[in-house]
């Protein structure tokens, strides 16, 4: 391959790579509203530029990994718009209205309201279960890093950087939170996806809800699953 060092070729099939890149980042970002609805204006293209850039850095890295599963572009591409993803995710979380004096320590007050009564009683049980579980069933620097991240909004890499660790060191903090979270609610007979069912579901049946319209939470799913 013409990426890789030592290869005569590799200047050239890099500067290629990278605009590709770039035309591809540049498109993704004028196609697809950013996250909160706020607009790039004129630093698109330095956005751009700057995902680029570090695409290009993460998939040098990751040659090794590539296993012509398929096409190399389309292998870069993913790579990019993860970059790029989280990009925009720091510049949210940049933007947004947080203590950051009470950062990792303050839960939200959840909005439980529903059209039925029985509904919005379920959603104050279900959420202060959850908030009662998370402060007594995780250690301190678990509840910290789940609580930033999963309500608060706060990028994992920068989760990593505020609490001293690294990006991988910090996923699986927040990973045995979740695991342990998941133990509590089962030992209260609970399981997370009737949390979830609570709020993020259409109509279903749980342990917690008999049939009734359900408003979407991410943050509930992000603190009882993973992929965040």
């Amino acid at each position: 391959m013409a990426l890789r060092a030592g290869d005569q070729n590799q200047a050239v099939a890099l500067a290629e790579l990278r605009e590709l890149m770039l035309g591809a980042i540049i498109k993704f970002l004028s196609q697809n509203e950013t996250p909160g609805g706020w607009s790039l204006g004129h630093d698109l293209h330095q956005t751009a530029e700057d995902c680029a850039q570090e695409a290009m850095i993460l998939i040098q890295s990751k040659l090794d990994q590539f296993r012509g599963e398929s096409k190399f572009t389309t292998w870069a591409y993913s790579i990019a718009v993860r970059v790029t993803l989280g990009e925009l995710r720091r510049r949210r979380w940049r933007k947004a209205v947080v203590n950051r004096a009470r950062l990792g320590e303050d839960m939200p007050v959840w909005p439980t309201d529903a059209p039925e009564p029985e509904r919005s009683l379920e959603r104050r049980q279900a959420w202060a279960l959850l908030v009662r579980l998370i402060e007594n069933s995780l250690t301190p620097l678990q509840r910290k890093a789940l609580v930033a991240h999963a309500f608060q909004g706060m990028p994992l890499d920068l989760v990593a950087e505020w609490l001293g660790g690294n990006r991988n060191s910090i996923y699986k903090l927040i990973h045995d939170a979740r695991k342990r979270l998941k133990a509590a609610l089962l030992s209260e007979g609970v399981t997370h996806q009737d949390i979830i069912a609570t709020f993020d579901s259409p109509r279903r049946k749980t342990h917690l809800s008999d049939d009734g319209k359900i408003f979407p939470s991410q943050s509930v799913s992000n603190t009882v699953e993973s992929g965040s």
